[in-house]
């Protein structure tokens, strides 16, 4: 695993900070995540903190420090879109949560909660979570790859690697392959349009279906000012 540079400022941004002080474990493991992910557009302090939010309204019935540890270490090996491991990045991640939670005071069983939580929340490794933490921080992950923010995300990403925003002839990859690769607009129809029916929870459920809908809003703007009929549903 690849550390990034320290950063100047010890505290964590002011949002943050109500989570932190849920468990004074977590204090650590925001100073590891600090240590070890690599940011990108997508995937940075905003992200986690949004995730975090999310997994513990869609885990109530889980401890509050557990959804938190998991949702702040998620994307602790953060490998980049086109990177030829990216499907194993989630499991990267998991076998350094195991190692590394119990030396910042969570039991060996916590540690592995929360670690097969990291591993099975990645839409790459395609696994269906088997515990409730697990369908939590999977739900909350890709909430954040919905809606509006979906959208800014994906236009991020896109730029980052140098994508085009669309195919000017077919915008929808309706006579083509989508390539996501290629086209920014086509990570739409790779992945997002198709996440809502893979929720867990109620509460990623309902919002899944509420972003979706904007996201749907979106593309039928961006359909008229292209010119061209919306993509289908």
């Amino acid at each position: 695993m690849t550390s990034r540079p320290a950063r100047s400022a010890a505290r964590p941004p002011g949002p943050l900070e109500p989570l932190l002080a849920l468990d004074a474990r977590l204090e650590g493991v925001w100073a590891w995540v600090q240590a070890q992910m690599r940011p990108d557009a997508a995937h940075d302090d905003a992200h986690l903190l949004r995730v975090a939010r999310w997994t513990l309204r869609c885990a109530p019935e889980v401890a509050p420090v557990l959804a938190v540890a998991a949702a702040l270490t998620h994307d602790v090996v953060n490998l980049p879109k086109n990177h030829p491991q990216r499907a194993q990045a989630s499991e990267l991640g998991a076998q350094a949560v195991q190692a590394t939670l119990p030396a910042l005071g969570f039991t060996p069983a916590d540690a592995h909660e929360v670690a097969l939580a990291v591993r099975d929340h990645s839409y790459s490794r395609g696994a269906v979570p088997q515990t409730p933490l697990g369908a939590a921080l999977q739900d909350a992950d890709r909430l954040d790859a919905l809606g509006a923010l979906g959208v800014l995300r994906v236009a991020g990403v896109g730029g980052q690697l140098g994508r085009a925003l669309l195919d000017p002839l077919d915008p929808w990859a309706q006579a083509r392959e989508p390539d996501d690769l290629t086209f920014t607009v086509d990570h739409f129809f790779t992945k997002l349009l198709r996440l809502e029916g893979t929720f867990h929870t109620p509460a990623g459920q309902a919002e899944a279906r509420r972003r979706t809908r904007t996201m749907r809003a979106f593309l039928a703007e961006l359909a008229a000012e292209l010119e061209v009929d919306p993509p289908g549903e």
